[in-house]
């Protein structure tokens, strides 16, 4: 037992997910959009959601208890409230492979990520206030999308301005950057790429890109995701991955507020390139590793 344990208390709940790198990456998105949260630990498995300071998002994340590869819980419901960046750098530098466990008291919060070294965090459990309203939308056009094409027009809209416009009809379902220089990806009904489009009156609605850009990244664990809005009212999407769900509500865009510069959308992009080369190279490691370990039995078995 290290010396961060000792000083635990007596834990209320007990849970430990197997992937600590996609568990940091939903941890990123959220902090993206809100500092501080509450987590619900029930029977079913662990809720959190927040509304951002602004108040033009709001995010839900509901990670099911068959997510997880341990889970114990003393009673009906427990809360888990946290600084969301705090949070981020326990998980910091974490592979594929490595779990996380999360032990919770009434006080503090005991962080173990398990690799090739074992570390552990001990963090206050802290009381978050939430005046979250009830989420009750109306849509007029639900669309069902593969996550990849819709997160690359999403991206390449991203790069044209602040702005990103969606528009659907009974035929298609446009993304496009909202300005005066343009770019659109439009995907028509019956194509490959769109699952279903439900449109009971075509809609169109402008959202901030840089609200959008803090999703993104979960898209890419999503098989599909999910699209509902109505003419300038909020977008809903949905995301529906194995070990996890997202709902996010995003107000119209005004104008008043443009969010991150494009150089701020550029650096979060090469960050995404750079994580997605790092991955590569584990991989590659991995396989030099193993292919050595085959010659040496080899060599061996030749003596």
């Amino acid at each position: 037992m290290s010396e961060l344990e000792s000083q635990f208390g007596n834990a209320v709940a007990r849970f430990r997910y197997p992937d600590a790198k996609m568990f940091r990456s939903i941890i990123d998105s959220l902090s993206d959009i809100i500092e501080e949260a509450a987590f619900t630990i029930t029977k079913d498995g662990v809720k959190v959601s927040g509304l951002d300071p602004a108040k033009v998002a709001y995010v839900e994340v509901t990670i099911p208890y068959s997510s997880f590869l341990e889970y114990e819980l003393s009673q009906d419901s427990v809360t888990m409230g946290a600084n969301l960046a705090s949070l981020s750098k326990a998980l910091v530098d974490t592979k594929k492979g490595n779990s996380v466990e999360f032990r919770v008291s009434q006080s503090q919060v005991l962080i173990k990520v398990e690799g090739q070294a074992r570390r552990v965090y001990l963090l206050p459990n802290i009381e978050v206030a939430s005046e979250i309203p009830e989420m009750k939308l109306e849509h007029d056009a639900d669309i069902k999308i593969m996550a990849d094409p819709f997160r690359r027009a999403v991206e390449d809209a991203g790069e044209f301005g602040n702005a990103v416009e969606f528009e659907a009809t009974d035929t298609y379902f446009a993304v496009r950057a909202s300005g005066e220089r343009r770019a659109e990806a439009k995907f028509l009904s019956g194509s490959g790429s769109l699952i279903s489009l439900e449109v009971k009156e075509s809609a169109k609605a402008v959202y901030d890109y840089s609200y959008l850009d803090k999703v993104l990244s979960l898209t890419k664990v999503a098989e599909q995701v999910e699209v509902m809005f109505k003419t300038d009212n909020p977008l809903e999407l949905r995301l529906d991955s194995p070990s996890f769900s997202v709902r996010y509500v995003l107000a119209p865009y005004t104008g008043e507020a443009a969010g991150e510069e494009k150089t701020g959308r550029r650096s979060r992009r090469k960050e995404a390139k750079e994580e997605e080369a790092a991955e590569s190279e584990e991989s590659e490691e991995a396989e030099e590793s193993e292919g050595e370990e085959e010659e040496e039995e080899g060599s061996s078995e030749e003596e």
